[in-house]
């Protein structure tokens, strides 16, 4: 019995060994399954810091250079190109910007970069400089515009009319005789007077707007008040105005093709009676490769010298015509009186319209002398010149230089563009010196001349939306700000 117990015992002390050894080897890999994943945490955090801190250098990287773009374009220059240290920054790394300028010249693409230990971030943004660009102005094309300015009653208006169209004048503006302004807007830059019995709307029928003044500073007054106020409140006999308001929403003022100053204030430098501008397109006319263009429509000579007599019978002849100058076409089919004009000409002398003609196309035409009509004559862009012309899809500008000599240094100073007898126009106008209308004469499309002499009868005023080809308009710096950071990405 003894030697069994005791075998039994030395037995025992196996199993105890046995169990032993599968305890440390269980206690060993748990071990290792905790430890070696504390490791892997330990640098996976390390990595995870190192690439926050990478991040955080490059955000500060690229708002510095967003500041420098920024503060570059106040200035009117350009960041220095190339890579920019940001220096030493809390917690260690490297950062820097860089930025590259877009094909516009004023938007900048702006990369930060974050370095720290080996860890790298980039973002990047965009940002836009202030910027000056020049822009053309066709505002003024709205209106039958007075560019006369200097002087007291610059513009003047008086007769026994009724004019409603939207009436513009860069100077003063009086008003008298028996004469009744209804159009929708009237805009003055300087003094407005009305007399005698004159009125502007009436106290059942109020125009829609009156501005006067330039701008808010101006001393220009409405029947010797401030504009809004008293006798010009727009509430009082004789003027009548559902807003009455100082200051001008439009820019008034009138192209320069040449003119002098005298007579148009954007004439200045190389333009003063030069008439350099308009040498310069009468010239490059010249140069392009005419095809189907009868003798003397455009010129009797190849000298710009007001010369050519026989514009008119020659550009509404008894002979059809299809006449291309590069690519400009003008075409006249005398069976039906019909007159196709698309582009920009240029004739040395006068036109004088008569007969009924009814023509298609955009197109501009300019002219060193005048234009007239008289005779119960029509011109229009629609048969029978009514109200659903659409000049945007008809729709021509006649431009008057006015010489009254072979060098434009002498001006007609009455009724260069003229039209009287009842007359019927759908054009727009552009006249150096003076409009004039007068015997029941009327013209549904926009005018800028230096004056105005309106004896015409009644008629809507119809803009153009889309001037045609060739138009002289107005030129005019706008300052576009700066613009928030854009198109963020890292």
């Amino acid at each position: 019995m003894r030697h069994l117990v005791r075998r039994l015992r030395h037995d025992e002390s196996g199993i105890a060994l046995v169990m032993a050894l599968i305890i440390m080897l269980v206690l060993a890999g748990t071990t290792a399954a905790i430890v070696v994943p504390g490791q892997v945490n330990q640098r996976s955090a390390l990595t995870s810091a190192d690439e926050r801190q990478a991040f955080a250098l490059a955000e500060s990287a690229l708002a510095y250079g967003e500041g420098a773009v920024y503060a570059a374009g106040q200035t009117g220059k350009s960041p220095v190109v190339g890579d920019h240290d940001i220096g030493t920054q809390p917690g260690g790394g490297d950062g820097y910007w860089s930025a590259v300028v877009g094909a516009d010249g004023i938007t900048w693409t702006i990369t930060g970069t974050g370095t720290v230990n080996a860890v790298t971030r980039r973002v990047h943004a965009q940002a836009t400089d202030p910027s000056s660009t020049t822009v053309t102005d066709s505002g003024v094309w709205n209106y039958v515009y007075a560019d006369a300015a200097g002087t007291s009653c610059a513009t003047s208006m008086n007769g026994s009319v009724t004019i409603s169209v939207p009436i513009m004048v860069r100077g003063d503006l009086c008003i008298s005789g028996s004469l009744n302004f209804t159009g929708s807007q009237l805009q003055v830059g300087g003094n407005l007077t009305v007399s005698g019995s004159a009125k502007i709307g009436s106290s059942t029928t109020k125009i829609t707007s009156l501005q006067v003044g330039i701008d808010s500073t101006s001393t220009s007054t409405c029947q010797s008040v401030t504009p809004g106020t008293g006798a010009c409140d727009g509430a009082h006999s004789p003027i009548y105005a559902n807003s009455v308001v100082k200051g001008m929403s439009v820019t008034p003022q009138m192209p320069c093709i040449g003119q002098p100053s005298s007579w148009d204030s954007q004439c200045t430098g190389a333009n003063n009676g030069t008439w350099a501008k308009l040498h310069t397109y009468y010239d490059a006319q010249a140069a392009l490769t005419k095809t189907g263009c009868p003798t003397n429509l455009f010129d009797n000579d190849t000298t710009l010298n007001n010369s050519d007599t026989s514009i008119s019978s020659v550009m509404l002849s008894n002979t059809d015509y299809d006449c291309f100058v590069g690519t400009n076409e003008i075409k006249w089919t005398h069976s039906s009186k019909t007159l196709l004009v698309n582009g920009t000409f240029y004739f040395d002398g006068s036109l004088t319209l008569s007969g009924t003609i009814v023509y298609s196309g955009q197109a501009s035409l300019y002219f060193t002398g005048g234009v007239s009509m008289g005779n119960n004559s029509s011109f229009c862009g629609i048969a029978n010149c009514t109200s659903s012309w659409n000049p945007d899809v008809n729709g021509l500008i006649f431009i008057a230089g006015c010489w009254s000599n072979s060098t434009g240094s002498t001006l007609t100073t009455s009724g260069c563009v003229n039209l009287s007898g009842g007359a019927t126009a759908q054009f727009g106008v552009y006249c150096t010196t003076d409009y004039s209308t007068a015997g029941g004469s009327s013209n549904m499309g926009p005018v800028l001349a230096n004056t105005l002499n309106l004896g015409g009868s009644t008629a809507s005023l119809i803009p153009f939306h889309y001037m045609p080809p060739g138009t002289p308009l107005s030129t005019r710096f706008v300052t576009v700000p700066e613009q928030p950071p854009t198109n963020w990405s890292g």
